[in-house]
């Protein structure tokens, strides 16, 4: 009997707003199965999950998505192959189109969610059309991250605040960009503790984002103001910009502890490992999903 093959793949619902301002969702003519599909491929080597629904997305359709909830997932079998599919949602920018190969998709179209979901071929596909509805529209991610790996304290002989990534740490900064710039980060902000400003450095010249430090965000303010940190972080759920939080893990789990008050979201752990971050989705300041981001997986 064969082994069982995982493949692990990645998709997004594409949405937009009509011109009579309703939702429309985008399905894809795929010619080599004569399915109609929701965008969606195959994780090349190395890529994360949410990296590969973005480049889909933008192969399969022309479009540049920002994305927004993990919205579920799909699991079924082709032959001796298991397939697991994550999805996001994803709304249409309005970044310059670009042209799908037609030997892929040979067409797409533009259908309010019940003549979509009657449209797909695959019931997995119109289960993910009804998440997506549960979930809405019109989030913006803030991004509570956890600086990557430091040198030990114990290895450190200098101020606290000056102690850098260690190697692996480097390696994983290296590597967040692509975590994070589906969500079309406008600001970043972070602590001015050394392993935070270097763990967004590259990220944020990448994204070609100027990024923001406070000592309000530092285990040294926490220490003396256990308010300043959440203050921080409500003002910028308040203003609904996409953006991201470099900080440390004594204040990020009582940080989301408080901007979520009783909600409960029971797929949080107690803690970020360094490089890890919550996702929090927010519409009008109340978050309504949490997405977990792993680190990135380096050698060391």
């Amino acid at each position: 009997m064969s082994e069982e093959v995982v493949v692990q793949a990645a998709g997004a619902v594409l949405w937009r707003y009509s011109k009579g301002k309703d939702i429309e969702i985008a399905i894809i003519h795929r010619p080599r199965y004569d399915d109609w599909s929701l965008p969606k491929g195959k994780l090349e080597s190395g890529e994360s999950h949410i990296g590969c629904a973005f480049r889909e997305v933008l192969e399969e359709t022309g479009v540049t998505p920002i994305f927004g909830p993990e919205i579920g997932e799909a699991i079924y079998r082709v032959g001796n192959e298991k397939k697991v599919v994550k999805y996001w949602s994803a709304k249409a920018s309005d970044a310059p189109f670009g042209e799908p190969d037609k030997n892929e998709v040979d067409e797409i179209l533009w259908l309010e969610p019940t003549a979509a979901k009657k449209k797909l071929t695959l019931d997995d596909d119109r289960s993910i059309v009804d998440f997506f509805l549960e979930f809405g529209v019109g989030t913006q991610a803030l991004v509570l991250l956890r600086h990557a790996k430091a040198i030990k304290r114990e290895d450190w002989d200098g101020d606290d605040g000056d102690r850098p990534l260690s190697h692996v740490g480097q390696l994983q900064a290296k590597r967040l960009f692509p975590l994070y710039f589906p969500y079309a980060i406008k600001e970043i902000h972070s602590s001015d503790a050394m392993r935070c400003i270097e763990t967004i450095e590259q990220m944020s010249r990448t994204m070609q984002l100027n990024p923001i430090f406070s000592v309000d965000l530092s285990e040294y303010r926490y220490a003396k103001d256990k308010e300043a940190a959440l203050d921080y972080a409500q003002d910028l759920l308040n203003r609904g910009e996409a953006a991201i939080i470099c900080s440390h893990n004594p204040i990020l789990p009582k940080l989301l502890k408080k901007l979520i008050g009783k909600k409960n979201f029971k797929q949080l752990d107690g803690k970020l490992e360094p490089g890890d971050s919550w996702v929090l989705h927010h519409r009008d300041g109340e978050i309504i999903a949490i997405d977990s981001v792993e680190r990135p997986q380096v050698k060391a």
